[in-house]
């Protein structure tokens, strides 16, 4: 969710006259975050581009908001009434896939062959589909035996 967030830009209106970044905002001001590009902001991650799930090991950063540097769902009071569901549900599927199946690259293909281009949009789609070849996990066949 950090290097392809589900809304790339987020609008919002200021509230109160304020100054970023040395630019004076009046208030009622509409202002767009590029959550794309603060996901990608070296000066907030160490590799920016590079997927090191590992990163959040020892971090204490939240995507529920609170955290700027990590932001899919928004922030504040115009932050996603799903999250809670949106996330129970993301992480329940991809327990489940992770348990159930070993996940190979088709033959022929290798890591370096991944492309993780983005097509421009509202929402974030990869430009090439990724392509895995599910295979029955262990755990799963005995059970089914």
């Amino acid at each position: 969710m950090r290097l392809h967030p589900p809304a790339p830009i987020l609008h919002r209106e200021t509230t109160e006259k304020c100054v970023v970044s040395g630019y004076d905002i009046e208030a009622k001001t509409c202002v767009y975050v590029n959550t794309y590009a603060i996901g990608r902001d070296p000066e907030c991650w160490d590799n920016p581009d590079e997927f090191l799930p590992e990163r959040f090991i020892e971090s204490s950063i939240d995507f529920r908001g609170h955290d700027f540097e990590l932001i899919p769902f928004g922030a504040g009071r115009r932050i996603c009434p799903g999250i809670s569901m949106g996330a129970a549900t993301t992480e329940l599927v991809l327990a489940n896939l992770l348990y159930s199946f070993d996940w190979e690259l088709p033959a022929g293909k290798n890591r370096e062959d991944i492309d993780m281009a983005t097509k421009p949009g509202l929402t974030v789609h990869k430009k090439n589909h990724l392509c895995l070849v599910p295979k029955i996990s262990d755990q799963v066949s005995r059970m089914l035996i």
